[in-house]
């Protein structure tokens, strides 16, 4: 099979569309998930390779978020190296990271991540926080703070963009969904797009 581009993405997506009300398509479509979870991922924008197999079989992605986050750490800038970090997290319980356990606002920040610093957004929700509290705040938050401050300077350089991955993985989820519902429908439309 040849390798899925995003234009040839987008044709088969409308071509499904005949049949899929995509404006009501349900993020939490376990038959779907299953196909990233198993790296059937043969004409899967973006998840074709045995780089981008191998990253799906050990987070075997459960939700949305976790989607976005796979292929942000396979295709996101300097190659993700916290993706290890992350797998622990989602399979080792109990788990506290350390780092950033002592602010619940970062907490809740890092919730979508897991604990980890991802996105781009979230270092900036981050920022924006430090910079609403109070000095009393600042003070009695200082270690935690400086600590937290010191993981975004580590990880600046490979930090990726939350709303262009989601929008990646909402291509990649849809394909995917009309190949665990419309399986013949799926290679015939492959097969037709990619021999032009």
């Amino acid at each position: 099979m040849k390798r899925m581009t995003q234009e040839k993405s987008e044709q088969l997506i409308k071509l499904a569309s005949a049949n899929i009300d995509f404006s009501q398509l349900p993020l939490d479509d376990s038959s779907t998930y299953r196909i990233f979870q198993e790296a059937d991922t043969d004409g899967i924008y973006m998840m074709e390779s045995e780089w981008d197999r191998y990253d799906l079989l050990q987070i075997k992605p459960s939700n949305f978020d976790e989607l976005a986050a796979a292929i942000a750490f396979s295709h996101g800038l300097a190659i993700n190296p916290y993706i290890y970090t992350y797998m622990k997290i989602l399979k080792v319980h109990p788990f506290t990271y350390p780092r950033f356990t002592e602010l619940e606002k970062v907490n809740s920040i890092l919730s979508d991540t897991h604990g980890i610093l991802l996105w781009k957004e979230q270092k900036e929700d981050i920022l924006e926080y430090f910079d609403s509290m109070s000095e009393l705040e600042r003070e009695q938050n200082k270690n935690a703070i400086k600590i937290v401050l010191h993981e975004i300077e580590l990880r600046g350089h490979s930090l990726s963009n939350r709303k262009f991955f989601r929008n990646r993985a909402l291509i990649c989820y849809k394909l995917a969904y009309i190949k665990a519902h419309m399986p013949e429908d799926f290679c015939y439309y492959h097969s037709k797009l990619c021999t032009i």
